[in-house]
């Protein structure tokens, strides 16, 4: 089970897949499976060191908020080397345990590229072609990559302290909810989100619940999983507040197959960890926007070095 828990966040990057060019995919999912390693790795590591852990999610989220804006990687862009760099600062093995955890995420990472190669060559449409370009070029034609990154990884370093803070039986949740959250494309994008969270958060648990209180088998729960990661990839184009319906019992069946889980503590807890993470997401977006609007005035000096003309 442990194999398939962490196997699993490995099959996760075929949602990065386009269509462009063999050579540029497989290069994309290289350098995406590396980083989320790293991420993972890293949020491990920081484990026993709890105060190092904001740090470590602040630095992660603002390079990887950079990264995959300035190479325009879609959706769900950083949101996923968040969730397993949260994820792995609740797990407490021993450090030479680390790797064989590792070595789990990159066997489901290879079984992802391996589906994406299919996909690709089962394509009807020509791949889109990339424009070749410097890390300079994509910073001159987005300068406010470094303002959005600093943005968003200092709102995760404030939500990994106020999760510990109220020390929540599953931190992390906090985390992931408001890392969702920010992924939307503008403030009413963002807003919209945290509304249809929150609600659809409310009937996943009420779904959870069924569940999770029916005897499955092992075999039984991971067919459920499986299906309902498909009707949340399939909702999420449509709806998103209707994917959490399905995204919020996938998560807890997930966590019911590696331990044994007192399951009132933990729809109450993970109620909590989404709406808090979600509130926080939304109000952070609405004071950066607001904050940015208005000092845009006061900053816009609409100066040049040409000379006078008189």
């Amino acid at each position: 089970m442990s194999i398939a828990s962490f196997g699993f966040l490995g099959i996760f990057i075929l949602m990065y897949y386009e269509n462009i060019p063999l050579k540029n995919l497989l290069h994309r999912f290289i350098a995406i499976t590396l980083f989320i390693l790293t991420s993972f790795s890293a949020g491990i590591l920081t484990s026993s060191a709890s105060w190092f852990t904001p740090i470590i999610i602040g630095l992660i989220a603002f390079f990887g908020r950079v990264f995959f804006r300035l190479y325009d990687i879609k959706k769900p862009g950083v949101f996923f080397c968040i969730l397993v760099a949260a994820m792995g600062t609740n797990i407490n093995v021993p450090f030479n345990q680390v790797p064989i955890l590792c070595s789990y995420y990159i066997l489901g990472a290879v079984i992802a590229m391996l589906m994406a190669i299919i996909v690709h060559f089962a394509e009807k449409e020509a791949p889109e072609i990339l424009e070749e370009k410097s890390i300079s070029q994509h910073v001159y034609e987005d300068p406010g990559v470094f303002i959005d990154g600093i943005f968003y990884g200092s709102t995760l370093f404030l939500a990994v302290y106020l999760s510990a803070g109220l020390q929540l039986q599953n931190p992390y949740w906090m985390v992931i909810s408001c890392a969702a959250i920010l992924q939307g494309d503008n403030l009413r994008a963002i807003l919209q989100r945290n509304i249809q969270r929150i609600l659809g958060t409310v009937i996943g648990i009420g779904i959870a619940a069924v569940l999770l209180y029916t005897p499955l088998t092992t075999l039984e729960t991971i067919f459920i999983i499986i299906t309902l990661f498909t009707m949340s990839q399939i909702a999420v184009r449509t709806n998103y507040g209707l994917s959490a319906f399905f995204t919020t019992p996938m998560a807890l069946l997930l966590a019911s197959l590696t331990k044994e889980i007192d399951v009132p503590s933990l729809l109450q807890y993970r109620f909590i960890g989404i709406a808090l993470g979600s509130l926080l997401g939304a109000f952070s977006a609405f004071l950066i926007t607001t904050g940015l609007k208005f000092y845009n005035r006061s900053f816009h000096l609409h100066e040049s070095f040409d000379k006078d003309p008189n």
